[in-house]
């Protein structure tokens, strides 16, 4: 295994408004099965692919003192894989003003068990393979050309979904789903709350939609019937191999083929 760190410590002025900003690199080598776990309080998580068998690691603490940098640091372990968690010293004070972002490069044709989890932030993964796991509170999330299992759970924010044939779950609370179907390699469950859920479907599937006080709109080219009852509506139609399950609380429900 290889791993390259590099660190880069600075106080700025102009472009980062007189922050205090520190900058880690890590580069190591992975096999398929390997772990690739980030989690952060507050601040992004960008993956992107590359062309390497290496995953490389960025992250960028920024805060309005050097005092405030001191209280923060990024436990890494590299024993099987990457796996990076923000700590905050116990004299980290509510008050106090710092992000930490994470830009990761990983391997597009490599298995990794990928987790990305962010309370305060955005989290977008754009390619890759292997299973995935992508979590936030407050913040979008969003996905492309993923090629192995995906599930996307957000609190509040907006879930962007495409390209991605083996998203298996896709929920939030407060917010919009978005997502692209254009092939469907398992059973899909889109769910929300309190917000839209937008399905742009052009393969075959069974698909099944419930919401208790939204409103369905389904393509004309779909021939789906919505049924309304005295509590909710309901639809059913299409055939596949696999099903897409629909389901919101508050929130309309819309089926296209774009």
């Amino acid at each position: 295994m290889k791993v390259f760190l590099t660190c880069l410590i600075v106080i700025a002025a102009g472009l980062y408004a007189a922050e205090a900003v520190s900058e880690e690199s890590i580069a190591t080598e992975v096999s398929p099965g390997d772990q690739l776990e980030i989690y952060t309080i507050n601040g992004d998580i960008i993956a992107e692919k590359w062309d390497s068998d290496e995953v490389e690691v960025v992250y960028l603490i920024t805060c309005d003192s050097e005092e405030e940098l001191e209280f923060i640091s990024v436990d890494c372990d590299l024993s099987d894989g990457i796996i990076c968690e923000v700590d905050y010293d116990d004299e980290w004070d509510d008050s106090f003003s710092g992000t930490v972002d994470f830009s990761i490069k990983l391997p597009d044709d490599l298995d990794l068990e990928i987790d990305f989890a962010s309370v305060n932030g955005d989290v977008i993964l754009l390619g890759g393979t292997g299973e995935a796991l992508l979590e936030v509170v407050n913040g979008d999330i969003e996905a492309e050309s993923f090629g192995g299992e995906l599930a996307v759970h957000c609190v509040n924010g907006d879930i962007l979904v495409s390209g991605s044939p083996r998203i298996v779950v896709a929920e939030l609370v407060n917010g919009n789903i978005e997502c692209i179907i254009e092939e469907l390699e398992d059973d899909l469950e889109l769910a929300s709350v309190s917000g839209e859920i937008l399905l742009d479907l052009s393969t075959d599937a069974e698909v099944e939609i419930e919401t208790i006080s939204g409103t369905i709109m389904i393509d004309d080219e779909f021939n789906a019937e919505v049924i309304n009852e005295l509590v909710g509506s309901s639809s059913e139609f299409g055939t596949g191999e696999y099903c897409i399950e629909i389901t919101t609380v508050s929130g309309d429900i819309s089926v296209e083929d774009n």
